[in-house]
């Protein structure tokens, strides 16, 4: 699988892990709207013809009976999706490609964000220790959400920046402005914040 492939499933993971539960809220939104239809054109008089005085009592806990049973499904995680750690080595292995190796296992890698993978691919960041973020997905590979370098212990952020212009870019490459290579920054976690 070529890395753009990679990249380009972590733009629909929203979409691809929440299908369940949007698919479920529509269900229950079609259900309510005919409930709600039939119950509005019935005819709102008693028998005797006098018009009916908890018409609107009835509709309120209609819509909240109706509103409740739609709550669930927001609250719903996947466990496949659940976030997660690794600390452990950013490594370009041939034919995996960029990989995490661990003390217990090497990890494939892809990203939720180009900029994000292609910070993970640079040469720079090669053979360093990491700590990793994100989500460990069906096929094997590491969804990277968050990346931190690790030395003596401390995480720190990294960033792209050009002294030049006074730019922080959010991948490795040249200053959209003088188009001089940027330098790679490292930032104490505690000072980024």
């Amino acid at each position: 699988m070529s890395q753009a492939t990679k990249v380009g499933k972590g733009r629909n993971t929203f979409f691809n892990a929440n299908h369940r539960v949007f698919a479920t809220l529509n269900e229950k939104f079609s259900i309510f709207v005919r409930l709600f239809s039939a119950f509005k054109s019935h005819e709102m008089t008693c028998h005797d013809g006098a018009p009916r005085r908890n018409h609107r009592t009835r509709l309120s806990l209609f819509f909240l009976g109706m509103m409740i049973c739609a709550l669930p499904s927001f609250g719903q995680t996947h466990p496949a999706d659940a976030p997660a750690l690794l600390n452990g080595k950013l490594e370009m292995l041939p034919g995996t490609g960029l990989t995490l190796r661990t003390t217990k296992k090497d990890y494939p890698l892809s990203a939720r964000t180009t900029y994000l993978f292609h910070t993970l691919q640079d040469k720079r960041l090669a053979h360093r220790q990491v700590r990793l973020e994100g989500t460990m997905k069906p096929d094997g590979t590491f969804e990277v959400a968050k990346l931190f370098t690790v030395r003596n212990g401390k995480l720190f952020r990294v960033r792209y920046y050009c002294e030049v212009c006074n730019i922080e870019a959010l991948e490795p490459g040249n200053c959209v402005c003088c188009q001089q290579p940027t330098e790679l920054q490292e930032i104490p976690v505690e000072e980024s914040k």
